[in-house]
């Protein structure tokens, strides 16, 4: 009989004992039994570090990094650089996943043929569908939703990172937004499932929490700016990053003018649309509704788009 692949979990740890056992006994107990799971302790300072040891001992299938603490993203790169899997998955140290995770994943990969399979995650129910890679990054970039962007709620063959280098970027938050359109735009099929098969914990002091917003916010555009540089050499995927970017400065005037995020943001924003409103009237990608808004955020200091949305949001 025909050996199920080895497929990678890759865990990255920093300062998370409370919730950790929970996270690594959801692995341990999935049904999909040919794993690697690689548990990476990111210099931890709480007892962690000592716990990731203990755990070791609980699975033979279990693999312990202990490093210098230097992020999320070098964590997920050190698992990478020693994964064996021919797939690979992430999972967050204060999650955890449904004991079918991975063998739903993996299924819906062999049976589509996908290099990436997507989904869902608490009540966050993605619609069932394949789509091929290209078709996936435009919807990623046009679209900016959390199914896509995120990184661990996904099974990925690990040659879209080894033979296309690529890496999380060391140093930045939402490291998602950073490499999930290069992973889906060096894909052949994505395909995405109805299933909601990972349990993720919103702690307080979460980088999502309110007080972070402009901060989420100005990764967004950083993300957008970079797509439109990686994506030189492919006019369609450009343009839609274009409009990622376009709808990021949208999403700074919208959260200014609710007050979310400092209300300077407003005339500097009108601004940069104002000059920069000629670029996007032969992209393919604006929706008549962007257009207006084009026309309404630009006129009249902007006075159109403003008593808009004020009347949206009362």
């Amino acid at each position: 009989m025909h050996k199920s692949p080895l497929i990678s979990i890759i865990v990255p740890v920093y300062n998370v004992k409370e919730f950790l056992v929970e996270c690594i006994e959801s692995l341990i107990a999935q049904t999909y039994e040919n794993l690697e799971i690689i548990i990476v302790d990111d210099g931890s300072t709480d007892g962690s570090s000592e716990l990731c040891d203990k755990l070791k001992y609980k699975d033979k299938r279990i693999v312990v990094i202990h490093q210098k603490n230097g992020g999320l993203s070098a964590a997920r790169n050190s698992g990478l650089k020693i994964a064996e899997g021919e797939y690979v998955a992430f999972v967050d140290s204060d999650d955890s996943a449904n004991p079918s995770f991975i063998k739903v994943l993996f299924r819906a990969a062999k049976t589509n043929n996908s290099d990436i399979v997507v989904c869902g995650y608490d009540d966050n129910f993605p619609k069932e569908k394949t789509l091929t890679g290209k078709e996936a990054t435009i919807n990623l970039l046009l679209a900016q939703e959390n199914i896509d962007i995120l990184a661990w709620n996904k099974l990925y063959k690990k040659a879209l990172f080894t033979d296309n280098h690529i890496k999380y970027p060391t140093g930045k938050i939402h490291e998602d937004n950073l490499t999930t359109y290069k992973l889906y735009s060096k894909s052949n099929k994505v395909s995405f499932i109805s299933e909601s098969l990972y349990n993720y914990r919103k702690r307080k002091g979460s980088i999502t929490n309110k007080d972070k917003k402009e901060l989420h916010l100005e990764i967004r555009e950083f993300a957008a700016r970079e797509a439109i540089s990686y994506f030189a050499n492919d006019s369609e995927l450009k343009s839609a990053a274009e409009i990622s970017l376009l709808l990021a400065k949208f999403a700074f005037l919208d959260n200014a003018l609710n007050k979310r995020i400092d209300q300077k943001r407003i005339a500097k924003t009108i601004s940069w649309l104002k000059t920069h409103k000629k670029e996007f009237h032969n992209n393919v990608f604006l929706s008549t509704k962007l257009k207006a808004y084009l026309v309404i955020s630009t006129n009249f200091n902007g006075f159109g788009y403003k008593l808009f949305r004020k009347i949206k949001h009362e």
